[in-house]
């Protein structure tokens, strides 16, 4: 059995997986003219098992997501309730601290929740753009300094390089939502250092320009043949112990995505192991 979603992305329904394969089964190839049925490739079979995979596993993800919206939305309003009525209690810091805790793991399951059906509306093609003029500096700033404030062991600068791009036509969220994670990311692959964000303009060909946000880390580096890899759907990256990294897989993934929607690119660059990353976030101008 898996999810059925309407042309938004949400969930409809449930159908069987034998009503859904049916046109794919052996005994439906099998009523097939031998004149014009073809023999895959193994490479196309697999590619095509592949998508299978991953669109099963969209389609799993997004029921989850679409049942979990409501119980995390309950949690998060109990947890504003219990804060707002602890105020006069003798145990009022000791409760305000646990409903901290309480809040900001609802807050990283609410976008989890979120990422998961973004990786499903992308899929489709719904994923929403509201577009509006942004300041990319302005917008790195913010982000930069809301990041400052969790790390002790990273120093987190924004460097404008040569003359800042103007505000950009963009959506202000989708972008904010592309730094934050770029920004994890360093954050979570390196063991402290300087963490680099800088913004500014690259001429091209043709009197052509476009505006550009980088994020270099100190932190572990990624293989030469990883670096296109780390933004496949699912792919989870690794602690230098070898340990996977908790989270969805889906982050550098949405990234990209939401950077292409918007005309753009998304890449990253290193060295190797040990010698940090470099993510490139290219964007139009008008």
């Amino acid at each position: 059995m898996q999810a059925a979603f309407d042309t938004e992305g949400d969930m409809a329904g449930l159908t069987t997986l034998s009503e859904t394969r049916t046109a794919s089964t052996p005994s439906a190839l099998a009523t097939e003219s031998p004149a014009n049925s073809t023999v895959a490739e193994p490479s196309q079979r697999n590619t095509a098992l592949e998508r299978d995979v991953l669109g099963g596993r969209d389609d799993i993800v997004g029921l989850v997501a679409h049942e979990l919206k409501t119980p995390v939305a309950i949690i998060r309003a109990y947890a504003e309730l219990l804060e707002a009525q602890s105020a006069d209690q003798p145990e009022a810091d000791t409760i305000r601290e646990l409903v901290h805790h309480i809040l900001e793991q609802t807050d990283l399951m609410a976008d989890w929740v979120e990422s998961m059906l973004d990786t499903r509306r992308l899929r489709l093609g719904k994923l929403p753009l509201e577009l509006g003029r942004v300041d990319l500096v302005q917008l790195a700033q913010a982000v930069a300094d809301e990041f400052q404030q969790t790390t002790r062991d990273h120093h987190i600068r924004v460097v404008i390089s040569g003359r800042p791009p103007g505000p950009i036509l963009a959506d202000r969220c989708r972008l904010r939502e592309v730094v934050i994670n770029l920004l994890a990311n360093a954050v979570k692959y390196s063991a402290g250092g300087t963490i680099e964000v800088r913004v500014g303009v690259q001429e091209r060909a043709k009197g052509c320009a476009q505006a550009m946000l980088t994020v270099r880390d100190q932190g572990q580096g990624i293989d030469a043949a990883d670096l296109d890899r780390v933004f496949g759907r699912y792919e989870q990256g690794t602690r230098e112990t070898g340990c996977p990294r908790a989270g969805l897989g889906v982050g550098l993934y949405l990234a990209r995505e939401i950077a292409r929607a918007h005309g753009g690119d998304l890449w990253a660059e290193s060295r190797g192991r040990g010698h940090g990353s470099t993510f490139v976030l290219a964007l139009p101008l008008d």
